[in-house]
């Protein structure tokens, strides 16, 4: 075997300092009777074309991960969970991979069983423990052509609850990355606002697991909303504020690092709905200044706000293109609530709806070519998700159902929706894809009522 060249990455990330060994292998030679292999020449092929609206799923073989013990067993059952939530895959069945697998390396196995069953990519994957810290190692094979895509020794550094699911989602993330062009998402989390006669705010992975909560107000925390970094977040409160312990609906920043929040804003009224610029210093937020809430830009710098809106009855919900030169709201200017869209300065307002009783909730894509929001079609009816684009053209409806579902929040690939249902009587949040399909539910009924999700970025 060819002596591997090294490249190190490092990612610093809030619960730990991880390092990712990228590894080029030279040309193997089979000491089995396979054939040889080399290593993929063209690194930048797109294997998964994610935009093309006929892409059908892939057979994938995932071996079992090599090593035993709970580090294998979790990093394999969450490698092939993070795997099968894309929606990307068809799953081999372990009971027909072959039985003699080989090892991880190209040359210990062969791939002719794998193409006779039809196999197009195999992961091989194991564990182990250097210097008493777990660390996996990963590689990706093109199955037809018989070459290494992807080859990667991930050390863990730093303690975390669960090795094994963290360093599966790390490798998972590159897989698709170098499948689709794009990172993965299994680093992602999600906020959500529970709860029955008081609401707090919980923070969850993008799969549902590691619900913790944030918040204990006693009353309700509301409306959260990630910044660009992912360190902080911006929700509303109705808990007791100020000398006097008035209860008013203010405004809070929260640093997830150090577990502290301050306020942002306080003033008499509504002070909700939050959302950070994708560049600068500011946010947009709903205030209400003499009864009327209107969309205002807060600096949080020189800790000044301005309107850009002014309508009839109300504007609220606002949230920001990816370029930060718009904003997309829900405004009462023509009586009923629709969507609209302004410049950040609010100038040159389009209005993007003209069905429907009640448009809200509207969420930018992270590639700015769409949005989604929830809407009512008439009075009698309940809340669907439909999806728009920013000129108002091509308005789709992603959800058809009897009963509600509202809130919905792209995920930073734009391919996953999250939003929140009472599908099972109580709301809870859910995910789809962005076209519409199955749903997977995410927040248990033991919270209870959940709603108004926010995606993390990439973290």
């Amino acid at each position: 075997m060819g002596v591997p060249t090294m490249k190190h990455k490092f990612l610093a990330t809030g619960l730990s300092l991880f390092v990712v060994v990228s590894t080029a292998f030279a040309q193997e030679t089979a000491t089995t009777g396979a054939a040889a292999v080399t290593e993929a020449s063209d690194p930048n092929r797109i294997y998964i074309p994610v935009g093309d609206p006929n892409l059908k799923k892939v057979l994938i073989s995932i071996e079992p991960t090599t090593g035993g013990g709970t580090l294998a067993n979790s990093f394999y059952a969450t490698l092939t969970a993070d795997l099968e939530f894309t929606d990307f895959f068809e799953l081999l069945p372990p009971s027909k991979m072959p039985v003699a697998k080989g090892g991880l390396v190209a040359g210990s196995f062969r791939f002719e069983p794998y193409r006779a069953m039809g196999v197009e990519f195999l992961i091989k994957s194991g564990v182990s423990m250097n210097a008493g810290k777990p660390q996996a190692e990963l590689r990706l094979y093109d199955v037809a052509r018989g070459v290494q895509i992807l080859g990667r020794l991930y050390p863990l550094v730093g303690t975390v609850k669960d090795p094994g699911r963290e360093l599966a989602h790390y490798s998972g993330n590159d897989v698709i990355e170098s499948l689709t062009g794009e990172p993965g998402i299994f680093r992602t989390r999600i906020l959500m606002s529970c709860g029955l006669k008081k609401k707090e705010i919980y923070v969850m992975d993008f799969d549902g697991q590691n619900i913790t909560q944030l918040t204990r107000d006693g009353n309700f925390a509301l409306s959260p909303s990630w910044a660009p970094d992912g360190k902080r977040l911006l929700f509303t409160s109705y808990r007791e504020w100020g000398t006097k312990g008035a209860l008013n609906p203010n405004l809070y920043l929260y640093d997830m690092s150090l577990h502290q929040r301050s306020v942002l804003s306080a003033a008499k009224g509504l002070n909700t709905g939050g959302s950070f610029h994708p560049t600068q210093n500011k946010i947009a937020y709903t205030f209400s200044q003499n009864g009327k809430p209107e969309i205002y830009i807060l600096d949080l710098g020189s800790k000044t706000r301005y309107p850009i809106t002014k309508t009839m009855f109300f504007s609220v919900e606002p949230d920001w293109s990816p370029s930060g030169s718009q904003v997309v709201f829900s405004s009462s200017k023509t009586g009923r609530p629709h969507i609209w869209v302004a410049n950040a300065d609010g100038s040159n307002a389009k209005r993007l709806t003209f069905a429907g009783e009640y448009n809200s909730s509207p969420n930018w894509s992270p590639k700015g070519d769409r949005i989604v929001f929830s809407g009512q079609e008439n009075r009698g009816n309940n809340f669907n998700i439909f999806m728009i684009d920013p000129s108002g053209s091509n308005l789709v409806r992603l959800t058809s159902d009897s009963h509600s579902n509202e809130n919905p929040t792209f995920s930073p690939d734009g391919r996953f929706l999250a939003y929140s249902s009472n599908e099972n009587g109580s709301y809870q949040i859910k995910v789809t894809t962005a076209r519409g399909g199955r749903n997977k539910t995410l927040s248990p009924k033991s919270l209870g009522p959940c709603k108004q999700p926010a995606w993390s970025p990439r973290l």
